[in-house]
């Protein structure tokens, strides 16, 4: 369930968005924070190139990142010895490719790295909106390279990018098996709404529930470009790790949000509900009955559905706007 939960809030924090500085085309950054890039290979949202999608994460005051657009590389330097495992920092590279019936859909790269005393380690896995294999990748070269006593050292390659999306690993198959997601809507068009659970057939513990809503079933870009929607997550389970809720928090620009300082300490109850949405344009955070405006809203809510598995089924379901058949599965460190 700890496993699953790191998807699910970043499935389903639903109001999650990189409050993020745009990059230059090559930078420095230091210390805690989360920062947006380019992505010339388009954005889930946003049609066309050059839109600032991709994802870096800085977790803590001792992780510096370089980004150097001309060769395409972000290298990550750290000379902290942790007692433990730590994630340190973490990247999101969007792309897409595609199906076998020839549609062409958003996939995203996730690389999450920790620290544990002075060795580097890594996860990665890919975010698709449906299951299968995809060709036709198209994503921005970019390797990720670490800094180690005596040298460098390439954790993932673009190569390595490419072939993850295409064809997911064995591991990842196999953990598709144990996370389904389900379509909530009925016969008639409507706006997306999506249940995530663990188990097989019969036996599955349904533990997340987030939902898109706006006037008269509009796409997504055209919804928040119009300024009326909103968001929302409910909590199936109250088995989310608090850990998982506080970095997704981070993640998405609400930690500091006075509102949700409780969920911020305990994580979410069984049943509860977050909201992030806009009225005219004007946004709002909501959650325990307490509504709050929130000039973040709209960067949020982009980060979720472009940063997260379940932002991703969710935002692909909002631009079909009819109900589909989604055997699309969670990656168990997805975020």
């Amino acid at each position: 369930m700890a496993r699953l939960s790191s998807s699910l809030v970043a499935t389903g924090l639903g109001a999650v968005a990189l409050l993020a500085s745009t990059l230059a085309a090559s930078a420095e950054f230091a210390g805690r924070g989360v920062f947006a890039f380019a992505s010339g290979s388009g954005c889930p949202i946003a049609a066309g190139s050059g839109e600032n999608c991709n994802r870096l994460a800085l977790d803590d005051e001792d992780t510096r990142a370089t980004l150097d657009e001309a060769t395409h590389t972000l290298r990550f330097a750290n000379g902290r010895s942790y007692d433990g495992k730590r994630i340190v920092g973490d990247v999101v590279l969007q792309g897409s490719g595609r199906t076998a019936d020839g549609q062409r859909v958003p996939l995203s790269f996730h690389a999450l790295l920790s620290r544990s005393g002075n060795d580097w380690s890594f996860s990665s896995h890919a975010h698709a909106p449906v299951r299968g294999e995809f060709s036709e990748i198209r994503i921005d070269p970019w390797q990720l390279v670490v800094g180690e006593a005596g040298g460098e050292r390439v954790l993932f390659s673009s190569a390595q990018v490419v072939e993850a999306l295409a064809k997911p690993s064995l591991t990842a198959r196999l953990a598709d098996e144990l996370v389904q997601v389900r379509d909530n809507r009925e016969s008639a068009a409507r706006d997306a709404d999506i249940t995530v659970g663990l188990g097989v057939s019969k036996a599955v513990k349904w533990v997340a529930r987030t939902r898109f809503v706006t006037t008269r079933n509009r796409p997504l870009a055209e919804a928040m470009r119009e300024g009326t929607w909103s968001l929302e997550l409910q909590a199936l389970s109250g088995q989310i790790p608090r850990q998982v809720v506080q970095r997704d928090l981070f993640l998405y620009g609400l930690e500091s949000q006075a509102l949700l300082q409780p969920l911020l300490q305990r994580g979410f109850r069984k049943n509860e509900k977050l909201t992030i949405g806009a009225t005219g344009g004007k946004g709002f955070v909501r959650y325990d009955g307490q509504q709050r405006e929130f000039a973040g809203a709209d960067a949020t809510a982009r980060g979720f559905l472009q940063g997260s598995f379940l932002g991703l089924v969710l935002g692909w379901q909002q631009q079909q706007l009819q109900p589909v058949a989604l055997d699309a599965k969670a990656r168990p460190n997805g975020r």
